[in-house]
């Protein structure tokens, strides 16, 4: 019926919450932990995951190609799942992978000080309120820094988020059912087709990407591919123009009967025509 992806302060209960709406939704929840496991099943090795998942990583390691696959495979378990439809998915910015599915929800729960300390305190069992509010602010810093490194998004800037919770003055359970009712009352059976064949597009041009990137080696910086409506776009950056027509060829060879529409901006070849 619906993709439905979290955000969530530490100590915000979001988690909970997130795994109340999928049990009554009848949905699977993927964790941090399930998300991981199949990050390392496509092939990352677990010290690359260390490095870049939900944190910020050195200067060096930004532009590493480790991480540029971590986050390649991280948008395709992100889109798998999504696939498998009838899903709650916490963090890892899902709902950035998602956000133009029409049948994907996103939701984003944040606390009070007070409450998320008190939260932090149950759940790893300690009662110094410094120690828990560094980490709080340990893991505020670290969720921030993996948003703008890896996305370029603001963690304050919910202009993408289609609601946001303070979980402090509502218990779990009701703000689940309040969840649950607007989801099942405005999911029809028209927006799940369409969220279906928006992900099939989406999962088709994260395979691109993949293609020219991993399998070819093409240097095409920030590439961007764009599936809609039976049009393929590239988007990016790169030195010289043989490079896309190279990428073209490939998707035409692979993926016939699509139209590709180039849009990659060539750096090196508008110098020589200046020059």
């Amino acid at each position: 019926m619906a993709i439905v992806t979290l955000t969530r302060q530490s100590g915000s209960m979001g988690d909970e919450i997130g795994m109340l709406i999928a049990r009554r939704l009848g949905y699977t929840f993927y964790s941090r932990k399930e998300i991981e496991q199949r990050i390392i099943a496509k092939g990352l090795s677990p010290e690359d995951l260390a490095k870049y998942d939900e944190r910020k990583p050195t200067f060096l390691d930004r532009f590493s190609k480790a991480r540029d696959k971590y986050l390649n495979y991280l948008s395709m378990v992100i889109l798998e799942m999504a696939q498998e439809g009838n899903c709650v998915i916490m963090g890892r910015g899902a709902f950035l992978f998602l956000r133009d599915m029409p049948n994907h929800i996103t939701l984003r729960f944040v606390s009070t000080q007070e409450k998320r300390l008190e939260h932090i305190k149950e759940l790893v069992h300690i009662t110094d309120d410094k120690l828990a509010l560094k980490m709080l602010k340990d893991s505020d810093k670290r969720q921030s820094a993996f948003y703008k490194s890896c996305f370029h998004y603001d963690l304050n800037d919910h202009s993408l988020i289609h609601a946001t919770i303070n979980t402090a003055s509502l218990n779990p359970d009701m703000t689940a059912e309040m969840i649950v009712a607007g989801i099942t009352n405005n999911i029809s059976a028209d927006v799940e087709k369409r969220g279906e064949q928006r992900i099939g597009e989406l999962i088709l041009a994260q395979k691109i990407t993949n293609k020219l990137i991993f399998e070819h080696n093409l240097r095409i910086d920030e590439l961007w591919v764009l599936v809609r409506d039976n049009v393929i776009t590239l988007n990016g950056v790169t030195a010289f123009h043989a490079t896309v027509e190279r990428a073209i060829t490939i998707i035409n060879s692979e993926w016939a009967g699509y139209e590709v529409r180039d849009e990659v901006k060539c750096v090196q070849d508008s110098i020589k025509s200046k020059a």
